[in-house]
């Protein structure tokens, strides 16, 4: 009798507990364009001509939290940078791509029935290219780094039925300089894309 009740409880348990997880949860995928701009490599005085790549972002989130209408949120996005290949005044091209893991917080705070804006940090790390002058030829090279990252963004999401929104999304990736072909340190990234709840 024991056993006939116990089976289906543990049947039953984790179903549930697996369908409040989701309940809560949203997978979003988005895209943009990435920019370069053109800079100094190093002290070389070689200039490395910026070109336009793309971006996109896949990601994980579950809410934890609710304080009225406003909802607190884990995010785990994945985020990863092609940047186009880019020139120099010297012979070579470079690659300069990057994959980053910045898992943050997210405040979602409803403005109409169907609309939210939200705010968002986070922090975690990075694989980034970089480029470089060697000695052997063509001077012009790629090298590769694992980094830092801290991230803060924001956006707007759009509720197009129960399950699935639009989102309008806006980040600054900060790292150390001149990854990714960017100078300085932070990675802008603009993106729009798909919600599934």
């Amino acid at each position: 009798m024991t056993k006939n009740l116990l089976l289906p409880l543990l049947v039953i348990a984790p179903a549930c507990v697996h369908a409040q997880i989701f309940q809560n949860s949203d997978m979003y995928y988005l895209a943009g364009p990435s920019f370069a701009s053109t800079q100094t490599i190093g002290n070389s005085g070689v200039t490395l001509y910026g070109a336009p790549g793309y971006a996109w972002t896949w990601g994980f989130g579950h809410q934890f939290h609710r304080i009225g209408g406003a909802s607190l949120w884990f995010d785990i996005p994945l985020v990863f940078i092609i940047g186009s290949h880019e020139t120099a005044t010297i012979a070579g091209s470079v690659s300069l791509n990057s994959m980053m893991l910045v898992p943050g917080l997210r405040l979602m705070l409803p403005l109409a029935p169907r609309i939210s804006v939200f705010a968002a940090a986070g922090g975690g790390g990075g694989f980034f290219s970089y480029p470089a002058i060697e000695s052997s030829g063509p001077p012009l090279t790629t090298n590769d780094v694992n980094h830092g990252v801290l991230s803060f963004g924001g956006g707007v999401d759009f509720r197009l039925s129960r399950n699935f929104s639009l989102r309008l999304d806006f980040h600054d990736y900060l790292t150390g300089r001149n990854l990714n072909g960017v100078p300085g340190r932070n990675h802008l990234l603009p993106m729009v894309g798909f919600v599934f709840h």
